[in-house]
């Protein structure tokens, strides 16, 4: 009598066991959301970033509120090479951020202090100068050492 009531709880055991491990509705429906999510094209995120354009990256500077923004671009067109850049780059040196746009023709240079007197003048005669400072930014030339 033991045994087969032993049997009988066991069987019992197993029947609700079985019954109990069915699929869980919601469990199926949210895979077959997540299947048809997968087949839709994914981004590469190893792809290169889009390039931007010289106005987006002037633009940026914009946000950035600079006072003062200033464009080098070789006056022949060609993009700027490592001298080119090694040379704004040694002149501009309190410059709080500079920015290579335009596929590589031009650098933005965007500072909130002014610059000293005379530090622009071999870069002026080597490369055409844009001036997109603001409207109140003041005198771009200093003769005195910006304080930061």
């Amino acid at each position: 009598m033991k045994i087969i009531i032993t049997n009988a709880i066991f069987l019992l055991l197993v029947v609700v066991l079985v019954s109990s491990c069915g699929p869980n509705q919601r469990i199926l429906e949210s895979a077959n959301e997540n299947e048809k999510s997968s087949k839709e094209p994914v981004a590469n995120i190893n792809a290169a970033p889009p390039v931007s354009g010289f106005d987006q990256d002037l633009n940026a500077m914009r946000t950035a509120d600079f006072k003062f923004i200033i464009v080098f671009r070789r006056k022949d067109g060609q993009p700027l090479d490592a001298a080119d850049k090694d040379l704004i780059a040694g002149k501009a040196v309190n410059a709080n951020r500079r920015s290579l746009s335009d596929e590589g023709k031009a650098v933005i240079i965007g500072s909130n202090f002014p610059f000293m007197t005379g530090v622009f003048d071999e870069l002026k005669e080597r490369f055409s100068m844009e001036n997109f400072s603001r409207q109140d930014s003041g005198a771009m030339f200093s003769n005195t050492v910006p304080k930061r």
